[in-house]
């Protein structure tokens, strides 16, 4: 079973994917799903979440 560092970098380099996609067809549903993708890997990497160390 993979863990969840290496899921949000799936998912970021498919939102990234998306994205360009979306941008170089001037379509807005990739672009919406890149969005979606960048996000579920923020998430899952959870890094922007924990609080910081003093």
């Amino acid at each position: 079973m993979m863990n969840k560092k290496k899921f949000s970098a799936i998912f970021l380099m498919l939102g990234l994917l998306f994205l360009v996609i979306g941008l170089s067809t001037n379509n807005t549903i990739y672009t919406w799903i890149s969005i979606v993708f960048v996000l579920l890997s923020l998430v899952l990497g959870g890094r922007w979440m924990r609080p910081r160390r003093k």
